[in-house]
């Protein structure tokens, strides 16, 4: 009787121990494709953000090369903008005096001015260049004769 059971206890743990051992080859087999995919992935992922952010530094190229002079002057109104939110020094309100209030009001109205019309042109060739690459994209050829 106890080989008998020397043998179950023998069987039993052959089994267990073929079992583990095929789950575990499984369990390996399944972390490996897992890594393999998520290591395509991050490739795909860096190759795409580095597309996507030349891309978008070919387009802030091109509509600086296109609109130098907006591009100036939304600096220019930028400048006026941020030199009129510092505070006043003691030598400028003794030079300027009652006239700094003034100029400074000036500036700001003509800066926000500056920057809207700035931002409507920004907005126009955005939309333009965005709807020229969603007509190319779809292979609609005449958005470049528009």
């Amino acid at each position: 009787m106890a080989d008998s059971v020397k043998d179950s206890v023998g069987d039993a743990f052959e089994g267990a121990t073929e079992w583990s051992r095929d789950r575990y080859g499984k369990a390996t087999s399944w972390a490996s494709e897992n890594v393999d995919s998520v290591s395509r992935n991050a490739t795909y992922a860096r190759r795409r953000s580095a597309a996507e952010f030349n891309r978008g530094r070919r387009t802030v190229e091109s509509f600086v090369e296109e609109n130098p002079i907006m591009v100036g002057v939304v600096g220019v109104a930028a400048g006026l903008l941020i030199g009129a939110l510092l505070p006043g020094t003691r030598r400028e309100n003794q030079y300027f005096g009652r006239y700094a209030d003034e100029v400074r009001d000036q500036g700001m109205r003509y800066a926000q001015e500056v920057a809207e019309q700035g931002r409507h042109v920004v907005e126009e060739n955005l939309s333009r260049l965005s709807q020229g690459r969603t007509d190319r994209d779809t292979g609609d050829e005449t958005s470049a004769e528009r």
